[in-house]
């Protein structure tokens, strides 16, 4: 199907806090319908009658300048709320709807309907662990403070703009993961051996690679007609990454088309982090 043909859709993602959590169950369900241009837009704090409203009316008036109705996936709590988004005109999916009477009758309780309140500080201690994570990816981010390797749970390797950064952000703020990441400089890449920074650290490094193609197109935007985003220097770039990985022993994932929370979730199995002791 070309790009002309492709069907553009409305997906709301209504929140009556950030719309992170929302979002990314509506990005994951929708991944699966490649034949749809899904254009998303996320609506946060919707916590009053009036944002309730004035989000109704928005889905009714993007709807009528798309191809179909749009789809609204929705975590309101609050039932008066609730009704506002019911009424536009739109598939409404309300995602707790679906879980919430079944777990109440397995708890024998009753849930909270409080606004936001999922997003409690209840696991005050899982959450430090997040911000201490996320301080620690920052610290050690593209190949600074390498000393501090010996307190990583993992070190991402590969190339310069293959989604290193991303996915240690991503492991740090919904792991918890020490997560540092090392890019493969030239001087690294010539050389038949890892550097000294991580051979030390080798039960602790996991690669990424992707396809010289799109790593021309992302290194283009960052310097654009550069010797360093250059075709040659790309596919010459990935081709001697990946014959370092083979020398180490390490298969690496391809990020080209691998979304960063697909990532994050092969390093955790892979890596075993789910079960790894609190730093």
């Amino acid at each position: 199907m070309s790009n002309a043909t492709i069907p553009r859709r409305a997906v709301f993602c209504v929140s009556d806090h950030t719309g992170v959590t929302v979002e990314a169950l509506a990005r994951s369900i929708l991944a699966r319908f490649e034949d749809v241009d899904w254009v998303y837009l996320v609506r946060s704090f919707v916590d009053t009658d009036a944002k309730a409203a004035t989000v109704a009316k928005e889905i009714v008036r993007i709807g009528g300048r798309l191809d179909d109705r749009p789809i609204v996936f929705t975590t309101l709590i609050n039932k008066n709320l609730e009704k506002y988004v019911d009424s536009a005109d739109a598939l409404v999916l309300n995602t707790f709807s679906a879980f919430l009477p079944a777990l109440s009758e397995e708890l024998g309780s009753l849930p909270s309907r409080d606004i936001g309140s999922f997003h409690g500080m209840s696991d005050s201690k899982g959450y430090q662990r997040r911000l201490d994570a996320v301080d620690f990816t920052l610290s050690t981010d593209d190949g600074v403070n390498v000393h501090h390797y010996d307190r990583a749970n993992v070190v991402v390797i590969g190339v310069s703009r293959c989604g290193k950064t991303p996915t240690c952000l991503y492991l740090a703020m919904h792991y918890g993961v020490w997560a540092a990441n090392y890019p493969l400089t030239e001087e690294d890449l010539v050389s038949p051996r890892l550097s000294s920074a991580l051979a030390g650290h080798i039960d602790r490094l996991y690669g990424l690679t992707i396809d010289p193609v799109r790593l021309h197109q992302i290194r283009q935007q960052r310097r654009p007609d550069s010797p360093y985003a250059s075709l040659d220097r790309c596919r010459s770039d990935v081709e001697r990454a990946e014959r370092l990985f083979k020398t180490i022993g390490m298969t690496p994932t391809d990020t080209t088309a691998t979304s960063v929370e697909e990532i994050s979730a092969r390093i955790v199995k892979s890596m075993k982090l789910g079960d790894r002791p609190k730093v």
